[in-house]
């Protein structure tokens, strides 16, 4: 047959195929698989932000190990040094004392202002003297346990407590901290400063933080205090189960991963925003200089997590690509299996090859128990890291690595200890026949 008719023949075969080719049927679960998918991806940001608020801000001992930090910040120690020693000084009035206990003596008057600026200036000390000990982190902490319990009631419109929202400021109640430096006062030879009247509130109140979305925290709080310790793992469980419903399952994967990466970014710049936009509102405060610590050390634990959900959406992207149908995945996972499978066949004479006979027939076991350890050791972290999902993410390949070797050796092992009767039994039979000839 010609060359020609061989062509001819070959184009009108494939059109026969083409249009006799059954047409795709609507695919319903994976319809349902992508609808999942995007629900937990615009999901993802949002219950990962509660759950980190639900965390933070209404778990006590979380909330104090955030912000005990601050206590050592130079512009924290700043600003409440700033309102303490000016709220003092305001009540301790030493320009008037000084003046009045020099009263009787006229040529003394001149020292008055010099005496008080001094007596101003050892009020100052004292109070840097506080804020720059030892104990005034303990002070912090027992202030902020209290700050946290209060800062629930103002989320919950409760007026009370050392912490209050008012207007779109959150704002600190600094009395218990100048009760300790009257005391301290008092202690150094002021004796008169036990007489001072605590500062009303307006003189004794730092702001913490500036946010016009004060207002919506509350509500946004009222509504979903009850489930944000929830959310997060449903959205999760969303996730999951996009992927058991899809045919397609690796490449699922990859869209998981994908859709945290994207989650994990938006939250990111979100933050990066609200950041900017705090700077935007530290005029105008009393507590300016100390709202940018502030905010970078409350978001901390969300920054981890953030950091945390890029890596996880890494890693799952990467292994779904390697579990896909891609032309470029099955080679680089023939030329893994080719390399694993060679060493373990050079090491099947050897005593890794009578053990790996063992792993050879269990070998489906252990790769399941490897993914259930590590599942586990990341779901029961506290808190989840990046450098943890990572680093556990490489001993599971490793420790599968090692068990595919073994079982390449086992399987090599038994093959040549089936071998070996057949070998016997040919050798035998040769012997036979030399002796009849």
């Amino acid at each position: 047959m010609a060359t020609e008719d061989v062509a001819a023949l070959q184009a009108r075969i494939a059109e026969l195929e083409a249009t006799t080719a059954p047409k795709r049927r609507f695919d319903g679960r994976g319809l349902t698989a992508w609808v999942l998918l995007v629900i937990a991806a615009i999901l993802f940001p949002i219950t990962l932000s509660a759950f980190w608020a639900q965390k933070t801000l209404i778990d006590t001992e979380r909330y104090v190990a955030t912000v005990a930090p601050l206590s050592q910040d130079p512009t924290v120690r700043l600003a409440v040094g700033n309102t303490i020693t000016a709220a003092l000084v305001k009540q301790l009035d030493a320009q008037n004392r000084v003046s009045n206990l020099l009263t009787d003596t006229p040529r003394l008057q001149p020292l008055a202002g010099p005496i008080a600026s001094g007596v101003n200036n050892f009020v100052a000390t004292q109070v840097t003297n506080i804020l720059d000990s030892d104990q005034f982190s303990g002070i912090w902490e027992g202030i902020n346990r209290k700050a946290q319990q209060a800062l629930v009631k103002a989320l919950s419109s409760d007026p009370t407590g050392a912490v209050t929202i008012q207007g779109d400021q959150v704002v600190l109640d600094t009395g218990d901290i100048i009760e300790l430096v009257k005391q301290r006062l008092v202690d150094r030879g002021l004796t008169f400063a036990a007489n001072i009247p605590v500062p009303p509130a307006a003189d004794r109140e730092v702001v913490l933080l500036t946010s016009p979305q004060l207002r919506q925290a509350r509500v946004a709080y009222a509504i979903g205090q009850p489930i944000a310790q929830w959310a997060i793992y449903a959205t999760l469980l969303l996730f999951v189960i996009a992927v058991l419903v899809s045919r397609r399952r690796a490449r699922m994967v990859i869209a998981v991963g994908v859709s945290i990466i994207i989650g994990a970014v938006l939250l990111r710049l979100g933050l990066a925003i609200g950041q900017n936009q705090l700077e935007l509102t530290l005029t105008g405060t009393t507590f300016a200089i100390a709202q940018q610590a502030f905010f970078s050390i409350l978001t901390v634990f969300l920054l981890n997590a953030v950091r945390a959900a890029f890596v996880l959406g890494l890693v799952l992207a990467i292994v779904g690509w390697v579990f896909s149908g891609t032309a470029s995945a099955q080679a680089t996972r023939a030329l893994f299996s080719r390399g694993i499978s060679g060493a373990g066949s050079q090491a099947s004479g050897t005593a890794l090859g009578a053990v790996g006979v063992w792993v050879h027939k269990s070998r489906t076991f252990w790769r399941f128990a490897i993914v259930v350890v590590a599942a586990i050791v990341l779901l029961t972290a506290e808190p989840l890291s990046g450098s943890l999902i990572l680093w556990t993410t490489v001993m599971a390949v490793i420790a599968l690595v090692i068990g595919e070797f073994l079982a390449a050796a086992g399987a090599g092992h038994e093959a040549a200890v089936a071998a070996e009767p057949a070998a016997a039994e040919t050798v035998d039979t040769a012997d036979v026949d030399i002796t009849s000839t």
